[in-house]
């Protein structure tokens, strides 16, 4: 991340109150960064406002997106930074969330 940027990242409501693992988004004036919240300090991905708009949009629809990529046992995920991987019950959760309109970085962009 710059240095001008300093994320929250926040997480689908549909992830449980349990602290459960899944995907987690943070809106900076840079973009929106991505992380695993099984590993905060690992890979964060980052993307422009309007390819998370997009892809947030065809993850909710079950659409094809070229960030996202469907294997057996979860969801790869692509963007500037590297890839991160999630199980098919963390990416539920988000496209619940993104499909309750949850990941719209207009509601949530930082000023």
């Amino acid at each position: 991340m710059t240095d001008t940027d300093t994320p929250t990242f926040v997480k689908s409501t549909w992830s449980g109150g349990n602290g459960g693992n899944c995907v987690e988004w943070a809106f900076t004036p840079s973009g929106v960064y991505v992380r695993d919240s099984k590993d905060r300090f690992g890979t964060e991905l980052l993307f422009t406002f309007s390819v998370w708009e997009d892809l947030t949009a065809k993850a909710g629809s079950g659409a094809a997106h070229d960030s996202i990529s469907h294997r057996p046992g979860g969801v790869g995920l692509t963007g500037f930074g590297g890839q991160l991987f999630f199980t098919h019950a963390e990416w539920s959760a988000f496209t619940a969330g993104a499909n309750a309109g949850e990941c719209r970085s207009t509601l949530h962009a930082a000023s």
